[in-house]
């Protein structure tokens, strides 16, 4: 059965299948940038606490998403190995994003930084028993070197259209201005985020039940682990060393860490941009998540047929060298635009300024879906390198690395940003533009230094992976699996 699998998946299949990704860029737009700007400058916790209460919850995803890896790998049901745990977590999952917004009862700085902590390591421990078994499910259903690109590809679309569908209902329908909350201040209504909370919990569960049941009529055909009668956690830690002793996953994991932490905090410190430091007003922004989705989509098409014949690394690599180069051009001209005789950008509320941005916006997210297309693609590919080594097929452990690099990194990364919030004096009650200038640009030049170093690190850990087109055709060929 282990040749036979992939030619009964369809494309149309496999498109289903990668829906499942929209749950994970829920969870990315929501802990990247919503969830402490709620906590800390709509209900008033302190950006430490805050801050805090989030790097409290990545302890359980240190702890959980390996062992949900591992276990899921070796799991036997009638419904497979996979199946059981993302049915399970669809419900607890959207439960606590729902409860995550809804209007506190009290707004002690206590009750909020334990509602947060509680409701943050539900979602996260939910989103490992969710995620984890389910991204494993890719290198199961391709084997091809470019047809993974083609399933990860849309992966990415689909976790950005998450992402950005909730974006561009947050924008558009939700930070509306009343009579209490007038233009920029419409980003403080608390009312808005409990409809974020009730749309986050219903697109987790449409895409999360696409994703299982598009992939459910499978399960006879998926590999079968050999018993585990003989389980011990001895055995088990022995064969989770062999796998990150793996030379290819060592360096995508360190690669990784660096791009994971660099996300967090970029994201993170996006609505604080936005609003203090651009000047938007919400229905001004209401069109660049729909440019970001397009940006996303035209990035994975590209990164597959760009890299159809090449060398995944090496066109992963070039899109990241570009990246580094592209991201921090507006903010770097605004900053330097009072010291210089020329003007160097257009001024905030100016037609002309919103189209820089807003393209600048689509073309960085188009690269970025390039780059981690190939990124995920390339981890696909550690699992027969490893297979053919440890006789096993560890899907679960090694795609644990992505999920768990980036909740932990930019969880760290979130956190480090609450230390800079509070070092800044970002405090709560700023209520105008002028009062918050300083500590503005101060966190833009933090961001412009910090983000582009951290990407050139994490960047130059890639050279390091050595899986190439004819290695991993060797190994599919002597594991007996047919490349399609």
């Amino acid at each position: 059965m282990k040749d036979s699998i992939e030619k009964g998946v369809s494309n149309l299949n496999l498109i289903l299948y990668a829906f499942g990704s929209g749950t994970v860029g829920i969870n990315s737009v929501i802990f990247g940038g919503w969830i402490l700007f709620y906590y800390n400058q709509v209900l008033g916790l302190s950006a430490v606490l805050a801050s805090t209460a989030l790097g409290i919850s990545l302890v359980f995803d240190a702890i959980s998403d390996p062992l949900v890896g591992a276990w899921s790998d070796r799991f036997k049901s009638k419904w497979g190995r996979r199946h059981p745990f993302v049915y399970l977590s669809i419900i607890p999952l959207a439960l606590g994003f729902y409860f995550l917004f809804s209007i506190p009862s009290s707004t002690e700085q206590n009750f909020l930084f334990w509602k947060l902590l509680l409701l943050v390591i539900l979602i996260r421990v939910s989103l490992t028993f969710y995620e984890t078994p389910r991204a494993a499910l890719g290198p199961e259903l391709t084997k091809g070197y470019d047809r993974r690109t083609f399933v990860t590809g849309w992966s990415y679309v689909m976790g950005v259209m998450g992402a950005i569908i909730l974006s561009y209902l947050m924008y558009e329908f939700f930070l509306v201005e009343t009579e209490e909350f007038q233009k920029d201040m419409a980003f403080l209504n608390p009312v808005s985020y409990t409809y974020l909370g009730l749309s986050s919990a219903i697109m987790i569960i449409f895409f999360g039940l696409t994703s299982c049941i598009s992939t459910h009529k499978y399960i006879p055909e998926l590999h079968k682990p050999e018993s585990t009668k003989n389980f011990s956690f001895n055995k088990l830690f022995q064969e989770l060393l062999e796998c990150f002793s793996n030379k290819s996953w060592l360096a995508m994991l360190i690669s990784g860490s660096f791009l994971g932490l660099q996300i967090g905090i970029s994201t993170g410190v996006g609505v604080y941009i936005n609003k203090f430091f651009w000047e938007w007003t919400p229905e001004v922004l209401a069109l660049f998540p729909v440019v970001s989705g397009i940006g996303a989509i035209l990035g994975a098409i590209l990164a597959a047929s760009i890299a159809n014949g090449q060398e995944k690394r090496n066109v992963c690599i070039t899109v990241f060298v570009i990246t580094i180069l592209t991201s921090p051009i507006p903010l770097a001209l605004r900053l330097l635009d009072p010291y210089t005789s020329i003007t160097l950008f257009p001024e905030n509320n100016t037609d002309l300024i919103w189209w820089i941005l807003i393209l600048h916006t689509g073309i960085e997210d188009l690269l970025r879906a390039m780059g981690f297309t190939l990124v995920i693609s390339m981890i696909y590919d550690i699992v027969e390198n490893s297979q053919i080594n440890t006789g096993r097929r560890d899907e679960g452990i090694f795609m644990t690395g992505p999920g768990l690099i980036q909740k932990i990194l930019s969880g760290l990364g979130i956190f480090i940003l609450g230390l800079v919030l509070q070092y800044l004096n970002f405090d709560p009650n700023i209520a105008t533009n002028s009062e918050s200038k300083p500590p503005i640009n101060e966190l833009v030049f933090f961001q412009i230094t910090v983000g582009p170093f951290l990407t050139l690190i994490g960047t130059s850990f890639l050279f390091l992976y050595n899986i190439s087109r004819d290695s991993h055709y060797e190994a599919i060929g002597s594991l007996g699996y047919e490349e399609k």
